[in-house]
């Protein structure tokens, strides 16, 4: 039997390759429909990272298989009542950034991504959260950037000249990216004879106490059960709504 799963985004880069790739799997190999829910921030950080694409294998349309947006659902969030009437097996959200996180555990829901879970819970429907920060220290994935040190400002620019949307420029005689218009496609890491632009870089940051007490108190919210990491997705679906692998 076909299994709705609402999967919610907020705008974090940690953990979003995982995330997606474990809803990759689960259209691909098992009888589910997503429907994903995008924060502002979150439809604005699935373009840098460039992962639009992927979204739309995902939820590419038609019954319960589609992409809600903040910016056009508006602050009522109409949609997301279907969370209410209980029309989803089950909510996911990963990346949960800890100020979604921060907005959950004080019961406020002024956004699409806070107001899905606010509703699943009268609904009761399961939440399983992927948080961003659980460990004192976590190594985050940064969006594509110029190593303004590497860059020899070149007079003709690959990556200037080569990307699409005309995202990278030149600031102060080197080459910047602007993050406004990148669709993380890579080209002008490709491109670049000397491996200025960097393109998945990660960096490690420090936790902030108040951030990993939310997540204490998110672990002890009734009707929500929260995850170490994406790949532990699959595994608690099967225990929580018993999804089938396609035949």
């Amino acid at each position: 039997m076909t299994k709705f799963i609402a999967w919610a985004i907020t705008g974090a880069g940690h953990f979003l390759a995982g995330s997606f790739s474990l809803m990759e799997k689960l259209v691909k190999d098992y009888d589910v429909k997503v429907t994903t829910f995008l924060s502002s921030a979150a439809a604005e950080t699935i373009r840098i990272y460039g992962f639009k694409d992927k979204l739309m294998s995902i939820s590419g349309g038609g019954y319960y298989s589609e992409v809600l947006k903040e910016g056009d659902e508006g602050p009522a969030s109409p949609t997301a009542a279907r969370l209410s009437k209980g029309a989803y097996d089950v909510l996911i959200v990963t990346p949960a950034t800890a100020n979604t996180v921060a907005k959950i555990v004080n019961g406020i829901a002024d956004n699409l991504v806070t107001n899905a879970v606010a509703l699943a819970g009268k609904g009761k429907v399961r939440t399983l959260i992927v948080p961003t920060d659980q460990e004192t220290e976590t190594e985050s994935v940064l969006p594509p950037m110029v190593d303004r040190e590497a860059c020899r400002a070149c007079e003709e620019c690959p990556p200037i000249e080569k990307c699409p949307q005309g995202a990278v420029t030149r600031v102060i005689g080197k080459a910047r990216i602007d993050l406004s218009k990148c669709y993380g496609a890579g080209i002008c890491a490709k491109v670049c004879p000397y491996g200025a632009v960097k393109v998945g870089e990660s960096v490690k940051v420090k936790s902030r106490k108040v951030d990993l007490d939310n997540v204490s108190i998110l672990k002890e919210m009734e009707g929500i059960r929260v995850l170490k990491d994406p790949t532990k997705i699959i595994s608690e679906l099967l225990l929580e709504i018993g999804v089938d692998a396609k035949k």
